[in-house]
């Protein structure tokens, strides 16, 4: 994809974020039943920040669907439309159906392509569901609509700041008056009302009055003067600028301008003193493009590298040179120190992924004739961001499955005793150096039997039935082509998707599992990484191959003797630690390598401990503590999967070899 120009990124980044707090905002209102006027004011925000900016980017087509939009909301806030369920689910429809059509020109825009949607049918219909909700007492004695608000109604507000703005370009920087243009329409879409001087910039003599006067704007808005100031320092040939606060009445103000302030009620005295004063600083934070945060890890992987190689290199170590221990010390700990620093830029909030859950819930529900609740927890959890985006899908696919395949209609959640609406519950948690994400609903279960027989009727097994374990039976509904639903509908019987989730979690080094009891419910279990690019690990030799485990996975260890260890019914290796029995895996066996020692008591035994499991791993020797950049396996051995079970990614070592990196729950699991 061509690289964008950076106002259509900054566009196209804004109007996401702008999209994402609305569909948020409207869910909310559908959920309670109720529009407050919070949330009625969000939306005219967010609508006229859209208006403004898609105008200033000349996509017209965006600035109309915004207006009409915002036009509503002006309607509806001011009191002048009825605000009851009916006019709440009808206003969502429209709204989640612009946000849509919003939503497919920015990614047309992120193709390279136009913005070329027609919007003129949708448009119709707000105006026309506008004119339904203004009630009767909007229809004038000749049978048509009346609009009873002034079109600058909203801007007569008395507690928005007022503001004058002279700007003066550098002498000779010539077209003074396209300049200014171009100043004023970077400021307009941050205020309510803009009026210049001169106010007709493309007249003969602006440019004359720009270079003696200057550029001189009257506004209104309600954003940060600090952000203000920014957007000002950034025009194009400044030399000077000013932003200097009016007060609402200020004689210097246009007279179209002025506002009188309202006589105070008793219980308002107060708050009325305050307007002006009292502008809240918001927080100091910047957008900063994903790439160059790639670009940075990326970086800081080939810097712990390059600081093994150097601290650990033999022929210095050999040397025993007190300093150099102490600067490699010193190095170390600045290193670890921008290490969590670059880490934790990264890092955001699993909210984003969460909340548009909400959406997929509702519209599926509504299509499919279900009641479904949807509860969020450990929204706050942190993940690394290309695990948060490679986690969307699975996830949309998990919560559409749960809703039409698991979650039963509701007369027969009734007869079974159940609540006619049906619940799903998504949480996420911290779990050592993991993040678990769990999908649970109370719908009706998966079916053992019919997994088992249409994957016979598909030949995806040949194992007998009386051998195929519950867990095994589950799994299969993550084999490719595996769909139990007897017709295809919008959102499944297709035999894609889970298979689709189950490759999307293995990209980032995730598993996924699920449990079911019939008529219960089903619970699916992903964990994944919070990082994909740096672990403490303890390196471990078997044979002539270097591993590294992750240190969060290690308990202790230690050497055995040989009586502790006993064979249970099964064959398998178990031994007696503290009188706890814990099963035992000989790594080269897992792997199919020549180890040095067979013997228990030759060898070291390392307690590796994960949410499902503990169990004591057999290695040869154990080297010492290594910090490793994971990266991954080669395409053509992932591609061929020989011999990788248990492998997570690979590592380069301060000698220059490589070292692989075992996946803990990809053993445990299988």
């Amino acid at each position: 994809m061509r690289e964008l120009d950076p106002m259509l990124d900054v566009f196209i980044f804004e109007t996401q974020q702008l999209l994402e707090t609305l569909e948020e905002t409207l869910l909310q209102s559908e959920k309670d039943k109720d529009l407050t006027d919070d949330h009625i004011n969000e939306i005219f925000r967010i609508m006229h920040t859209i208006k403004g900016s898609a105008a200033m980017m000349t996509f017209e087509n965006l600035a109309k669907l915004a207006h009409a939009l915002e036009d509503m909301f002006d309607k509806i806030r001011a009191g002048k439309t009825r605000k009851g369920a009916d006019v709440i689910d009808g206003v969502t429809e429209l709204v989640l159906a612009a946000s849509d059509n919003f939503k497919a020109e920015i990614n047309k825009l992120l193709g390279g392509a136009r913005s070329d949607g027609d919007f003129g049918n949708l448009i119709l219909k707000i105006h026309k569901y506008l004119e339904v909700i203004m009630g009767p007492a909007q229809v004038g004695a000749d049978g048509a609509s009346v609009d009873p608000i002034a079109d600058d109604a909203d801007l007569n507000d008395y507690g928005t700041p007022f503001y004058k703005i002279k700007i003066n370009f550098d002498p000779g920087c010539q077209m003074e008056n396209m300049r200014a243009f171009g100043a004023v329409n970077t400021i307009a879409p941050h205020c309510q009302r803009v009026i210049h001087t001169p106010p007709d910039l493309n007249d003969s003599e602006a440019c004359n009055e720009i270079i003696n006067n200057g550029l001189i704007m009257y506004i209104q808005s309600g954003e940060n003067p600090d952000v203000l100031n920014k957007i000002i320092d950034e025009v194009m040939f400044l030399q000077s600028s000013s932003l200097i606060p009016l007060a609402p009445d200020s004689e210097e103000l246009p007279p179209s301008m002025r506002v009188a302030p309202p006589p105070p009620r008793e219980d308002e005295k107060a708050v009325v003193e305050k307007p002006t004063a009292e502008i809240s600083a918001k927080q100091n934070f910047i957008s900063v493009n994903v790439n160059k945060l790639d670009k940075l890890m990326n970086l800081m992987g080939e810097i712990v590298t390059t600081e093994s190689m150097v601290t650990k290199n033999p022929e210095v170590a050999s040397l025993h040179i007190d300093s150099f221990e102490r600067s490699s010390q010193e190095l170390r700990k600045l290193i670890n120190e921008l290490q969590d620093i670059v880490m934790s830029i990264r890092m955001l909030p699993v909210s984003n992924s969460f909340q548009k859950m909400h959406r997929i819930v509702r519209d599926v529900s509504k299509k499919v004739g279900k009641e479904v609740e949807l509860v969020l927890i450990g929204e706050e959890t942190e993940v690394d961001k290309n695990i948060i985006d490679t986690l969307s899908d699975p996830l949309m696919h998990l919560i559409r499955n749960a809703v039409d395949h698991g979650i039963e209609m509701p007369d027969a959640r009734v007869k079974k005793g159940k609540s006619p609406a049906g619940k799903i519950t998504l949480e996420a948690r911290n779990a050592g150096g993991d993040v678990v994400i769990i999908i649970t609903d109370d719908g009706q279960g998966l079916d053992r039997n019919a997994l088992i027989k249409k994957a016979f009727e598909k030949g995806l097994t040949a194992k007998p039935e009386h051998e195929i374990s519950d867990k095994e039976a589950y799994q299969m509904i993550f084999m490719p082509g595996f769909s139990t639903n007897a017709e295809v509908t919008e959102f499944s019987g297709r035999g894609v998707g889970m298979d689709v989730v189950r490759r999307n979690i293995d990209k980032v080094g995730g598993n996924i599992s699920l449990e079911s009891v019939p008529d219960q419910g089903m619970t699916v279990q992903i964990r994944i990484p919070l990082t994909l690019a740096i672990v403490d690990g303890m390196k471990l030799r078997v044979g002539n191959l270097i591993f590294i485990v992750p240190m969060l996975s290690i308990q202790e260890s230690f050497k055995p003797n040989e009586g502790d260890v006993f064979l249970d019914p099964d064959g398998s290796e178990m031994i007696m630690i503290r009188g706890q029995c814990y099963p035992v895996m000989r790594l080269y066996r897992i792997f199919d390598i020549s180890p040095d020692f067979n013997a228990l008591d030759d060898g070291i035994l390392i307690m590796i401990s994960t949410d499902t499991a503990t169990f004591c791993l057999f290695v040869d020797e154990l080297i010492g503590e290594q910090q490793a950049v994971i990266k991954p396996l080669p395409d053509y051995i992932q591609k061929h999967n020989v011999g990788m079970h248990g492998i997570g990614g690979c590592a380069v070592l301060g000698d220059g070899s490589i070292s692989l990196i075992i996946d803990i729950n990809s053993l445990v699991a299988d």
